[in-house]
């Protein structure tokens, strides 16, 4: 007996030919799938969470403006359109990340003593807190901060150097990179470690005081960061994630973004984001996704 196939129903077919007249791109589909898979999962929860129809109708909107863009460029193309399609789910990143932070106690009670306990099993110490401790000058850390903001530097960068040099792999880089982002959303709204920064109290969560690059990414801590998504580090698996597709791709820039890396993987332990072994569980898990959109024809 053959297998059922909704494709095979004319509502499936219905469906298929409707859903491919949109001419959507796969960052577009990867944000689709990502918004269902989210509903999904709070769906199972109902009843355990505040404001459940916002997170509903978050998704709703986004779901919306994707089709009606999708929609308005297939019928009066123009390179603004072209633009809004792609930086929509780059803007998304801002709501999807802060948003692990009100599901992720769902299934696990808060797990920062076991990293910490890790840390410390295999460090003989607290790499997090002795870090800073060891080198607190103001230009020390001010390399530090720089080294954690560089990560917009690298994720930004190479975006729009293939946007404006290589189109022809720019939906390419958009795809691999927001669709890691969404992996690394989906194991933060399961697994609540929120870091030493927010884990350790005062004293013991402050870092010494930089200049300029201290103060920005002070500025950005404050408004945007959320006691979510410390382990793995997605700063760091994005940001390999980004080195590989550089190296592959766009190696011209491979001999800039490599030092910026080496500083970013100190600086994330230095400044308290996160535990040592968070760092190894984001180059860990950068090359398992990279992998992964490989192995699935994704991306090549």
């Amino acid at each position: 007996m053959s297998g059922f196939n909704y494709s095979d129903t004319s509502g499936g077919r219905r469906f298929l030919h409707l859903l491919r007249s949109y001419r959507l791109l796969g960052v577009e589909y990867a944000t689709l799938l990502y918004i269902g898979i989210t509903a999904g999962y709070l769906a199972f929860f109902t009843g355990r969470l505040d404001f459940l129809w916002m997170h509903y109708a978050v998704r709703a909107a986004a779901a919306g403006w994707i089709f009606f863009v999708a929609w308005l460029d297939r019928h009066a193309s123009s390179p603004a359109l072209a633009v809004a399609r792609r930086i929509f789910p780059i803007i998304m990143l801002n709501y999807w990340y802060p948003e692990t932070y009100h599901f992720n106690l769902l299934i696990f009670d808060n797990l920062d003593r076991f990293f910490m306990n890790a840390d410390s099993i295999l460090f003989g110490c607290q790499p997090s807190l002795e870090f800073s401790r060891c080198l607190p000058q103001a230009w020390f850390s001010e390399l530090m901060y720089f080294g954690y903001f560089s990560y917009y530097f690298i994720f930004f960068g190479t975006v729009l150097w293939c946007w404006f040099f290589r189109k022809d792999i720019v939906d390419k880089a958009i795809l691999l990179f927001i669709g890691s982002f969404y992996c690394f959303y989906l194991i933060f709204s399961v697994f609540p470690v929120t870091g030493p920064q927010f884990y350790f109290s005062a004293p013991a969560n402050e870092v010494p005081d930089g200049y300029l690059f201290c103060d920005v990414m002070r500025f950005l801590q404050s408004v945007a960061e959320k006691p979510t998504g410390a382990f793995p580090s997605s700063h760091v698996g994005i940001t390999l994630i980004v080195l590989i597709f550089i190296f592959r791709h766009c190696r011209e820039l491979f001999r800039y973004a490599l030092p910026l890396f080496f500083i970013l993987l100190c600086s994330t332990v230095y400044i308290k984001a996160h535990y040592l072994i968070d760092v190894a569980g984001g180059l860990v898990a950068g090359v398992l996704l990279y992998l992964l959109f490989l192995r699935f024809k994704i991306i090549d």
